[in-house]
């Protein structure tokens, strides 16, 4: 008889720290869609022509993190959907770097190199004339540097650079790029 009245205490005692605003504590997916953007614009790139690279993540714009901002205790992992189109013949290593400072805007490769810019993502190879699609599990495979990245994410808003590891003689363009932020928060 008492097992059957400790299941619905133990049940309104939940209902309870709830309602009276008691902190949980759960896992939550942030997303952004930086490529293309909102005009269907694409990215591409070339070791001739840099200008444009810049990708501009705003994760405040995701109603998820606008929710947990002020509460995120732990950047658990950043992941992609990414899209991109070698136009070479021959095959390149796609890397992107990040930049918290959105106000910078490199004209090179080579300006990123020797910038405080992160790499974020390296090793995934493009094939010679051909497009690779990875999913957020694909990418997992090619995020380096999590760690040192955690604190730039918490702010929301940071700036991805696209670049190959043969610094010379590529011709890429991103198709698609979402950026998946999983974070624990409390609320």
């Amino acid at each position: 008889m008492k097992k059957i009245y400790l299941i619905p205490a133990a049940f309104l005692i939940i209902i309870a720290a709830v309602i009276a605003g008691c902190i949980m504590t759960g896992t939550v997916v942030i997303t952004a869609s930086p490529v293309p953007n909102a005009d269907g614009e694409t990215v591409t790139i070339s070791d001739l022509n840099y200008s444009g690279a810049e990708i501009e993540v705003d994760l405040t714009n995701d109603a998820t993190f606008k929710e947990y901002r002020d509460d995120i205790r732990n950047i658990e992992n950043i992941g992609f959907f990414l899209k991109a189109t070698n136009h070479e013949v021959t095959d390149t290593t796609f890397q992107l770097f990040l930049e918290p400072d959105t106000a910078k805007n490199f004209d090179s490769v080579w300006a990123i190199l020797v910038s405080p810019a992160d790499l974020i993502l390296t090793g995934l190879v493009i094939p010679g004339g051909e497009s690779v699609t990875i999913d957020w599990n694909e990418s997992m495979e090619y995020v380096t540097n999590l760690d040192k990245y955690k604190e730039v994410l918490e702010g929301g808003v940071f700036s991805l650079y696209p670049a190959s590891l043969d610094r010379e003689n590529f011709n890429f363009t991103i198709d698609s790029l979402v950026v998946i932020v999983t974070l624990t928060g409390k609320k």
